[in-house]
Parts: C-alpha cells; sequence; structure tokens
C-alpha cells in the first residue's frame, strides 16, 4: 500500500468532502430549478422593491445553512472545534452586510430593473 504524503491527505480530508458536497447541492438544484421552475409574478412599472421579510428569511436561511456547513467540515471532520464559535460572528457579521446592501440597493436603486 501506498502512503500518501501529509499535505495531499490533509487535503483529501478537509477539503476534498465540502467541494464535493457543495458541488452535488448545486447541480441538484440546478436540475430542481429546470424540472421545476418558480412562475414569476408580473411586474407592474419599475416600483419592484423585494420584500423585508423575504430577503430577512433568505439570509437567514443562508446563515443557518453556513453553520451547519461549518459544523459539519470543519467542526466534525477536520475536528477543529474553534471553528464554529468564530463562523458564529464572522457570519453574523457577513449576514448583517448582506442586508444592509440589499436595503441600500433598494432605496438607491428605486426598485431595481424590472424581472423578466
Amino acid at each position: 500500500m501506498v502512503l500518501l504524503p501529509s499535505g495531499l491527505t490533509t487535503v483529501l480530508r478537509q477539503v476534498l468532502p465540502p467541494l464535493v458536497a457543495v458541488y452535488v447541492a448545486f447541480v441538484a438544484m440546478v436540475v430542481i430549478a429546470r424540472r421545476h421552475p418558480v412562475p414569476r409574478r408580473p411586474v407592474t412599472g419599475r416600483n419592484v422593491r423585494p420584500q423585508l421579510a423575504e430577503t430577512v428569511r433568505a439570509v437567514a436561511c443562508g446563515y443557518a445553512v453556513f453553520l451547519a456547513i461549518v459544523l459539519i467540515f470543519h467542526v466534525w471532520l477536520a475536528r477543529e472545534p474553534d471553528a464554529f464559535s468564530s463562523a458564529i460572528f464572522g457570519g453574523a457579521f457577513l449576514a448583517g452586510i448582506a442586508l444592509l446592501a440589499a436595503l441600500a440597493l433598494s432605496l438607491i436603486g428605486g426598485g431595481g430593473r424590472p424581472h423578466t
């Protein structure tokens, strides 16, 4: 049996599982979106501001998925328990920036472009 260099073993253990998992999730989302397109609401004028509740829900769900990814791949597989506390605060900071950016774009853009 051939022994792998420690650097390659680290890559195979810490990098490959999250990379493959995210790729599989992305491909699954694309396949589902192609098979079941979401009907769009009709656009009336340029006043198409996103609903605040939808934006907050999307950011909160993204934050929860981010924490789950850190918990599974960093804490469980890579055995780095300190990564989770860092992800809680760093992820909350990024979620806040995302909410502020969405609000600013909504206010500055006057509702944005009409969706097709």
